[in-house]
């Protein structure tokens, strides 16, 4: 008998030829694993798939209208802040936090520095602040000063800390002398400006946005003076809480920087490709909204406060409206003084930044700055930010700074 299977079994056609050749065990785990990979990828499809924003349906149509689409209201756009200062200055600060990084790591009481002087210099066309610090006593001399210059180097490779012997060290930037350094357990003997009645002015900017820091640095015990942006999200109710404190009011003006486009000031800005019309008419309606301000500073500007034929036509506008105009030099360039004594307005200028950096203690410490500057000069105006560092060095500093310098509204400081 023949056991071979018949011929009919292996040479079917058609559909049953077909299905016999897949039922195969080759041709099921081939098909198995095409679905599973395409489950696979469908699944990972519906999960990474973004969902469109939803929109929003207006009050219920007739019946026959197809229904309105109200886009979706975006949040504020939040504007930049002042751009940085000069170079020379930025450095200087940099080893100003330096020095109160390697008091904190030491575990050295940062309330015993003492700021014994300040002066103005130029470098390059640009002010910088050299500083004569008395540091607090340290246990170990050596381990301060290799502490302190290995912080120095973290954040300016090219500055250099000088060892004069037990008394004193030197901080140099670009070879010039920014910090000298007093060593000795007391104070040297050293002639301080003469106090004839300094006074500070303090200038918070960049109000209208964060309302919770405006509410504590009102509650201060000090005449802040406070420049409002005229398109905040909260300017009338910043203007409303201002003027219940009986708090100097100022406008914020934005003003075109020199990164502009990347830096962005804001569509109520004044631009130098603006005619002497268009800057009249942005300036009309920035001052609309705040008709109680007594006088204007910049935001930004650095481009702007620098472009003569721009400014000239901004401060006659300011001038025939009533008010003052303070500099923030943003700018080095900037040709606010000599145009306003040209145009015949009350000018002011800022001496101090006082928190570039966002710390509590490098925020103090450029308070002091700011009381050493007013000494010298008789006078001084520093610009600070509604930040919560800033509000909470305000808070220790108010409770330990000098009495002999008298805070007070900017108004009540004689234009330069």
């Amino acid at each position: 008998m023949d056991d071979r299977p018949s011929e009919q079994t292996d040479n079917k056609t058609g559909l049953d030829g077909f299905l016999q050749r897949i039922y195969r065990p080759g041709p099921l785990v081939f098909l198995f694993t095409l679905a599973f990979l395409g489950l696979i990828f469908f699944g990972y499809f519906l999960l990474t798939e973004e969902t469109p924003p939803p929109s929003v349906l207006a009050s219920a149509p007739a019946p026959d209208t197809p229904p309105t689409i109200v886009p979706v209201k975006q949040a504020p756009v939040v504007k930049e802040y002042e751009e940085e200062t000069a170079e020379m200055e930025d450095f200087v600060k940099q080893a100003d936090f330096a020095i109160l990084e390697t008091l904190r790591e030491l575990d050295v009481a940062m309330s015993d520095l003492d700021l014994v002087d300040v002066e103005l210099r130029q470098h390059d066309g640009h002010s910088y602040h050299y500083q004569v610090l008395q540091l607090p006593r340290v246990a170990d001399r050596n381990i301060f000063l290799v502490t302190l210059r290995r912080h120095i180097f973290e954040r300016l490779p090219d500055a250099v800390l000088l060892d004069n012997g037990d008394n004193e060290a030197i901080v140099q930037i670009n070879n010039l002398p920014t910090h000298r350094l007093l060593l000795e357990a007391k104070p040297q003997v050293i002639a301080r400006p003469e106090a004839k009645g300094p006074k500070l002015a303090i200038v918070i900017d960049d109000i209208g946005e964060n309302h919770a820091v405006l509410k504590g640095l009102l509650d201060l015990d000090l005449p802040l003076t406070f420049a409002v942006w005229p398109h905040a999200s909260h300017t009338e109710e910043s203007v409303t809480l201002i003027n219940k404190k009986k708090r100097d009011l100022i406008i914020h003006f934005p003003m075109e920087p020199k990164g502009y486009p990347r830096v962005k000031p804001g569509e109520d800005a004044l631009f130098v490709n603006m005619t002497t019309d268009q800057i009249q008419k942005q300036i009309a309606v920035n001052l609309s909204k705040i008709p109680e301000a007594i006088g204007v500073n910049n935001h930004m500007g650095s481009r702007f406060t620098s472009f003569s034929p721009g400014m000239k036509t901004t401060l006659m506008e300011f001038k025939r409206r009533g008010l003052f105009f303070l500099d923030s030099m943003t700018s080095a360039q900037s040709v606010g003084r000599q145009t306003a004594q040209a145009v015949g307005i009350p000018f002011y200028k800022r001496d101090i930044f006082l928190d570039n950096v966002k710390d509590v203690n490098a925020i103090i410490h450029q308070l002091r700055k700011a009381e050493r500057v007013a000494t010298r000069q008789g006078a001084a105006i520093a610009i600070g930010h509604p930040y919560k560092a800033t509000l909470a060095a305000l808070k220790q500093w108010q409770a330990v700074r000098s009495s002999s310098i008298k805070i007070i509204s900017l108004s009540q400081i004689s234009p330069k």
